[in-house]
């Protein structure tokens, strides 16, 4: 009989199988991303900060489990060594940034329940686009006296900022620690 070469789970050279803890700790990781991305849009749609914690969540758990998958690559190159390093890093650093986000939401759900929101009043010196090249523009933030808060939960395209804010005086209500907008009102 002759010599029967193992067969390769992957079907790819350029990736380690990874044993069973590490292959469970990434089908968990991946498992949690996706329950709170449904958490986020379903059961939390009416609840603004517990639905932008809960997307957050996910956001930070997708980035983590991208640096996990990409640090089970073989390595043959300096150049695949430079580029994996870059993805493993830059997904940690996304990681680590939705995660600030989300533990600066958490300290603004009693505030949000308490309807206990700072405000800013005046004309907007900033704004922030997303910049799609498909479809329309939509406002990302607003800085009114050197104050950026973020607007892009509230889905302002362009075209209705110009109609109704542009170049008139404006009140923000937003959270304290995070920075999101809650009501954006016209002041007359």
């Amino acid at each position: 009989m002759g010599y029967r070469k193992k067969k390769r789970i992957t079907g790819s050279r350029s990736f380690k199988t990874p044993s069973t803890i590490p292959l469970v700790l990434l089908l968990v990781i991946l498992l949690f991303s996706a329950l709170s991305l449904l958490l986020s849009s379903t059961v939390f749609q009416d609840h603004l900060v517990l639905s932008e914690l809960f997307l957050f969540l996910s956001m930070s758990l997708l980035s983590l489990f991208i640096g996990f998958v990409a640090s089970y690559s073989n390595i043959n190159n300096w150049i695949e060594r430079i580029l994996i390093s870059v993805v493993i890093v830059g997904s940690l650093a996304f990681s680590l940034t939705f995660a600030h986000t989300l533990f600066q939401l958490y300290k603004d759900i009693d505030l949000y329940e308490a309807r206990n929101f700072e405000s800013v009043e005046g004309v907007p010196s900033s704004l922030t686009f997303d910049g799609y090249i498909n479809g329309p523009d939509y406002v990302t933030s607003i800085t009114i006296q050197h104050k950026k808060v973020i607007v892009s939960h509230l889905n302002i395209t362009a075209k209705r900022y110009k109609e109704h804010f542009k170049n008139k005086s404006i009140r923000i209500s937003y959270l304290t620690h995070s920075k999101f907008a809650v009501i954006i009102d016209k002041n007359d």
